[in-house]
């Protein structure tokens, strides 16, 4: 396990590096994925066709969190969680590869999340980002050990 606190910078950015980050992902190179979002007063997910590709779901499909959780394998569910976490918590976007189990029973693939909180009244309402395939691109960045 691991803490947040204890992560490398690149994991853990200011809302301030927002539009660059989210705007960093390879969008003509062909890679699956593509823009999501979660309110976190409803509870709503929202994810384009790509992401619903890249998680083996079916676009009709009704998603929760956990069947999208679910999907995570070991200890990408795990940092994941924790960045979650703590993005919502301080105010921060965060940066990360994790391991993924497509529902469709295809192979595991690795993606990277890019996630960021937006923020009302000083407290994160809705979190935002990018997910894109990495897995035929290079080695993933991994939290430390």
């Amino acid at each position: 396990m691991f803490s947040p606190d204890s992560l490398p910078l690149e994991f853990s950015w200011s809302l301030a590096e927002r539009d660059a980050r989210l705007a960093s992902w390879p969008q003509d190179s062909g890679a699956i994925g593509g823009r999501w979002a979660f309110d976190l007063i409803t509870g709503r997910m929202m994810w384009e066709r790509g992401v619903y590709d890249l998680f083996g779901f079916e676009p009709e499909t009704q998603l929760t969190r956990r069947s999208a959780v679910e999907c995570y394998v070991g200890e990408s569910r795990t940092a994941m969680e924790q960045l979650r976490a703590h993005a919502i918590a301080n105010r921060r976007g965060f940066t990360l590869d994790v391991e993924i189990a497509p529902a469709n029973g295809a192979p595991n693939r690795w993606m990277r999340l890019i996630a960021a909180p937006l923020c009302a009244r000083g407290r994160a309402v809705r979190l935002e980002g990018v997910k894109f395939e990495v897995s035929p691109l290079h080695t993933p960045l991994r939290p430390p050990r």
